[in-house]
């Protein structure tokens, strides 16, 4: 009975530090984020006398929501990615501590909340089924990092991409006139279109080829150590992720890229009335 005891011990010790490394944490970062999304609806409420009659409440509340997500998603991912970029293969692959995992934790919680927020939203079915189709294939990456409590560096480096969406929610914010509508404002919403332009050139079309190669390229080197060490799943879930990421984000890029030049062409016309009328 004392032998079957410590057997059963042994199976259980696993799930046991699972839990209390990841899952009780997960649902910490869940409940925090979903306090999060409460208070900006409440602030969405407010502020809703002031907003057009036809103005998404959901929506408002969304982009007040994303701020201080996508802010800290942004550096948890930075600090994570550079903490642990020297460190070698080893980290990269197994690493299970530090800034690196907290982003896996805030980013699968903060996702998780955000699906009904993108289904109950007024936008475009075709972008509301993509976004879903996004946080789904995200969220499955991130749970399952968090399972087999590795892979972590990796989650980060992925997650770098979110200083793009940081500056797109707050272009949107600019947009949508939720801080005020005047010349500054539209001065702003120019800057940061090109800034958008910029931040995902860098942070999503290069960052995602980026994260193949480091992976590949670390696989290649110590392929028993890294890539045979990790799940089936692991070892091609990640990187397909990555690639379907890379299509959409090249989708979106091409998008981003008309509204910047059209932006930049009406700021241009706008600058040539001001001075004929001086004139």
């Amino acid at each position: 009975m004392l032998i079957m005891a410590e057997q059963i011990q042994s199976v259980l010790t696993p799930y046991q530090v699972l839990a209390e490394r990841n899952v009780v944490p997960f649902f910490a970062y869940l409940a925090a984020c979903a306090a999060t999304y409460g208070l900006s609806h409440l602030m969405a409420c407010r502020i809703k006398n002031t907003r057009p009659k036809e103005t998404d409440i959901v929506a408002d509340a969304d982009l007040i929501f994303s701020v201080p997500m996508y802010a800290a998603l942004s550096i948890l991912a930075i600090l994570g990615t550079t903490a642990q970029w020297n460190d070698g293969w080893h980290s990269h692959w197994f690493g299970n501590e530090g800034y690196c995992r907290h982003f896996t934790l805030l980013y699968a919680a903060m996702n998780l909340v955000h699906v009904p927020i993108t289904i109950f939203k007024r936008q475009d079915t075709t972008y509301k089924v993509l976004m879903t189709g996004h946080h789904m294939l995200s969220i499955g990456c991130m749970l399952v990092g968090l399972k087999m409590d590795r892979m972590y560096f990796f989650a980060a480096l992925d997650g770098v991409c979110e200083i793009s969406t940081f500056t797109l929610t707050t272009l949107f914010i600019l947009k949508e006139g939720l801080i005020g509508t005047n010349s500054v404002i539209s001065a702003l919403v120019t800057a940061n279109g090109i800034a958008l332009w910029f931040t995902y050139l860098v942070f999503r079309i290069f960052l995602f080829p980026f994260w193949l190669y480091t992976f590949f390229s670390e696989a290649y080197a110590n392929p028993d150590e890294t890539f045979y060490a990790i799940s089936t799943l692991e070892r091609w879930l990640f990187p397909i992720a990555n690639i379907i990421l890379l299509g959409l984000s090249s989708l979106w890029f091409l998008q981003i890229t008309k509204g910047m030049l059209k932006q930049i062409k009406k700021s241009g016309e706008k600058s040539g009335e001001k001075r004929k009328k001086s004139d």
